[in-house]
């Protein structure tokens, strides 16, 4: 590579960069302006300095195929010459290549279709039991099983929640911590069953086929799945919206 042509390199890092005087700056400026294969040679540069700062994955998709364009009628490119890669240049880059390949590979992963066990692992949270009001002395196993199962104590939990609800069989909150509890320590059949009796509840219906839904779809189970998001959707609930975008993403 010639000195003339390292130069010219260099002249477009230094503009880019900022790092020339303002009488500098202008004229390199009214120069790109006017020199149509200089404009593209600035051009491809700073589009691979921005690298991935993208809004969405259209954008993305309309930048890296600017680049590649750039690349594919750029003069030098067609010569077979090569860019020369001096005072700090290889850094940005290696940066800028290592950016593009990140890009790449997030658009590879935001066209495919996610599967069961990743929807899954994206939406789960373990149901937010809440303190029962009780008069003093009462229930006392049900407080017990309601505090092993808030500090996650899922084992003990069990056992209590079972105990609880022997003498409670219609407390539809902790049944949906019994079946959350089974869930967590590893019993999947039995959390699936756990939750048989209060799909229907009026007030935990939607709850509860959520995690029938996020169970399912944990077994990569979708058919199943569909079949508990469309009960939620069509109560119009709080989780509508989320049953919406589940389903959309299971199409």
């Amino acid at each position: 590579m010639s000195e003339q042509e390292d130069q010219y390199w260099e002249k477009i890092d230094d503009f880019l960069d900022g790092s020339m005087s303002p009488d500098e700056q202008t004229a390199f400026s009214s120069q790109v302006e006017k020199e149509e294969q200089l404009k593209k040679d600035v051009n491809l540069q700073q589009q691979l300095r921005q690298g991935i700062a993208y809004g969405s994955q259209l954008d993305l998709r309309s930048r890296l195929a600017g680049i590649h364009q750039e690349y594919q009628q750029s003069k030098d490119i067609q010569e077979g010459k090569v860019i020369p890669l001096n005072r700090g240049m290889w850094t940005r880059w290696a940066a800028a290549a290592a950016m593009i390949i990140g890009a790449l590979t997030i658009l590879f992963l935001i066209q495919s279709d996610p599967t069961g066990p990743e929807l899954f692992a994206s939406n789960y949270e373990a149901y937010a039991l809440k303190s029962t009001t009780r008069s003093p002395g009462q229930d006392d196993i049900t407080d017990l099983a309601v505090q092993a199962y808030q500090a996650g104590d899922y084992d003990i939990a069990i056992a209590r929640l079972q105990a609880a609800l022997e003498t409670d069989s219609e407390h539809a909150p902790l049944q949906l911590a019994l079946a959350v509890s089974l869930w967590e320590t590893g019993q999947t059949e039995e959390a699936i069953a756990a939750l048989d009796p209060i799909l229907d509840h009026p007030l935990l219906q939607d709850q509860a086929n959520w995690y029938g839904a996020l169970f399912q779809l944990a077994q990569d189970n979708t058919a199943a799945a569909k079949g508990h998001l469309e009960v939620v959707q069509q109560s119009g609930g709080m989780l509508k919206e989320k049953a919406d975008v589940l389903l959309e993403q299971l199409k």
